[in-house]
C-alpha cells in the first residue's frame, strides 16, 4: 500500500516510521526538514499525571502513550543509529501559596492510585533534600518519580532518520491540494507535481486548519505559540525537573538548563521576544533563585497544535474512505506522539488498536 504522509512532525516521522516497518511505500511531504517546529523545539518532559484532558477523559490514552514510548524509543533507536536523550526522571511541582498547595494535594488523591508511579506530598526538610536548590519560599510540592523525559529535536529526527532507513521518502514541498475521486482521496499535490496513493494522513500541525478548504469542512486547530530558554549555569545541578503552574526547568542531558514557556496567541508568529525572554527568567528565578548568573546559550520559538478543546483529534476524516488526520495535541505533543501514531496507523491497517481513549479523539466530535 501507498501512503503519502503531508507533516514531518513527531506524528507524521512516527506514523511513518511503523508504516515502513509493516513494508507499506511511504512519502512525507514537508516545505521544511523533519523537527523544524514544535516537534523540535518542545520541552520534551512526558508528564503522564496532569495537563488537558487528565485525569478525565484522557488518562488511559495519556498512559498508553508513554507506556508505547518506552517500547518505542529503543526501536527507534536501533534502526536510526540516533539517540534521543530519552531518561527516566523524577518531577516537582511546586506550591508557594496554600491555595495552590491545596489543588496540588487535591490531585494527588488520584494520581496516588496509578500504576507505574509514585506520587507523594512533601514539605519542609524532606523538600529541599530533594532539590536543596529551591526558592526557600516553596512551602511544598508534588513530587512524581519515575517521570521520563526527551530531547525532542532528537527524537524526531531518529524517528524520520529510521522511517527513511527502511524505505520512506521525504520530499521537501509544501502540498497545495489534495485530488479527490467520489469519496476517495487519491493523492496530493504540490506546486509541481501529483503523487498518488492508497491513503492519505493529514499530520499538519498547527497549520491543519488550511487543509479544512480540501476537505470541506473546519479543522479546528490554531496554533499556540511558546518560548523556551536554554542556559549555561556551570556547577549548578538541579536533582529533577521541576514545575510551577504552566511554567518549568531542568538539566537536559546536553548539560543545559532548558527553561520555559509562554502561551502566545499570536498566529504564525513564531519570533523570539525579549517580552517573553525577560518573563521565563522572572518565573525560573521564582522556582530556583540561584540560576541568576546563568547565562543565556539558545532563545527558541514554536507553534504548538492546540485544538478548541485541547484534546487532539486522531480520526479517519468522514466522508472519505482513505483520509485520515491525527493533529491538534497542543503542549503535551511529545508525549501524545506515540499512541496518536500507533492509534492512526491501526486505523489506516484496519487493525484493532491496544491504544485506550481513541474514541473521545474523533473529529466529528466537534
Amino acid at each position: 500500500m501507498k501512503i503519502n504522509i503531508v507533516g514531518g512532525g513527531i506524528v507524521g516521522t512516527l506514523s511513518a516510521f511503523l508504516l515502513s516497518k509493516f513494508g507499506h511505500e511511504v512519502l512525507i511531504f514537508d516545505p521544511d526538514s523533519p523537527g523544524s517546529h514544535a516537534s523540535g523545539f518542545a520541552f520534551g518532559e512526558m508528564s503522564a499525571l496532569e495537563g488537558s484532558g487528565i485525569p478525565d477523559p484522557l488518562l488511559e490514552f495519556t498512559l498508553s502513550s508513554f507506556n508505547a514510548h518506552k517500547l518505542l524509543i529503543p526501536e527507534i533507536e536501533g534502526t536510526s543509529g540516533i539517540p534521543t536523550n530519552y531518561q527516566r526522571n523524577d518531577k516537582l511541582n511546586l506550591a508557594f501559596t496554600s491555595e495552590q498547595a491545596n489543588r496540588l494535594q487535591s490531585e494527588i488523591e488520584w494520581q496516588k492510585d496509578v500504576e507505574g508511579f509514585e506520587v507523594s506530598w512533601v514539605a519542609g526538610k524532606d523538600l529541599f533534600d530533594i532539590e536543596p536548590l529551591l526558592n526557600p519560599e516553596c512551602i511544598g510540592a508534588t513530587h512524581i518519580k519515575d517521570q521520563s523525559s526527551v530531547e525532542p529535536y532528537k527524537l524526531t529526527l531518529s524517528a524520520a532518520t529510521a522511517a527513511e532507513k527502511l524505505g520512506t521518502t521525504i520530499i521537501t514541498r509544501g502540498i497545495t491540494d489534495l485530488i479527490f475521486s467520489g469519496d476517495e482521496c487519491s493523492g496530493v499535490k504540490t506546486e509541481s507535481s501529483e503523487h498518488l496513493a492508497d491513503v492519505t494522513l493529514l499530520t499538519m500541525g498547527p497549520w491543519s486548519k488550511s487543509a479544512s478548504q480540501w476537505i470541506g469542512y473546519e479543522i479546528p486547530v490554531r496554533p499556540l505559540k511558546g518560548q523556551i530558554l536554554r542556559l549555561d549555569a556551570p556547577g549548578i545541578n538541579i536533582n529533577t525537573s521541576v514545575f510551577h503552574q504552566s511554567n518549568y526547568v531542568g538539566l537536559k542531558p546536553d548539560g543545559l538548563i532548558w527553561a520555559g514557556t509562554t502561551e502566545e496567541e499570536v498566529g504564525f508568529d513564531e519570533n523570539i521576544t525579549n517580552e517573553a525572554r525577560d518573563q521565563i527568567m522572572m518565573d525560573l528565578l521564582t522556582m530556583i533563585p540561584s540560576l541568576e548568573e546563568s547565562r543565556l546559550v539558545n532563545h527558541t520559538a514554536c507553534l504548538r497544535p492546540l485544538c478548541i478543546d485541547s484534546m487532539p483529534i486522531v480520526d479517519k476524516v468522514s466522508g472519505f474512505s482513505n483520509l485520515f488526520i491525527a493533529t491538534g495535541a497542543g503542549r503535551k505533543g511529545i508525549l501524545w506522539s506515540a499512541a496518536m501514531s500507533h492509534g492512526i496507523v491501526d486505523m489506516i491497517l484496519g487493525n484493532a488498536s491496544d491504544i485506550k481513549g481513541l474514541e473521545h479523539l474523533k473529529l466529528d466530535r466537534f
